[in-house]
């Protein structure tokens, strides 16, 4: 089983989120404990962003992306966005937080699901 963190900016983005949205969202979340690398679909590089080895589960009526990284021995799930779907918006803000905030820094800014949404 996965533990599923996110971003200080992807909890803003949880806590964002109108109740019924946040609910959806939440079952999604929870989905990516369970295999999270056969989840959502891989993303990669496109003209304005270079998203290879993340991943974007839609949930809802297609209308929330999460944009997640599954870490290399698949134990943790790195949540960068969720958002709502707008073009490339949530892509060009998963990149814009990478480059902000790197790898390394995700170990400080991290909040657990579990913190979030406890069941």
């Amino acid at each position: 089983m996965a533990r599923v963190i996110l971003t200080e900016e992807a909890r803003e983005d949880f806590l964002d989120l109108d109740g019924a949205t946040r609910r959806l969202a939440a079952k999604g979340l929870v989905k990516l404990e369970t295999e999270p690398e056969k989840r959502g679909q891989p993303l990669g590089r496109r003209s304005t962003t270079n998203l290879t080895n993340f991943r974007k589960l839609v949930v809802g009526n297609r209308s929330v992306r999460i944009v997640y990284q599954v870490r290399p021995n698949g134990d943790v799930v790195v949540v960068w966005v969720i958002g709502r779907r707008a073009d490339n918006e949530a892509y060009e803000l998963a990149m814009a937080r990478l480059r902000l905030h790197g790898d390394p820094a995700i170990r400080s800014l991290a909040t657990s699901m579990e913190e979030l949404w406890p069941r």
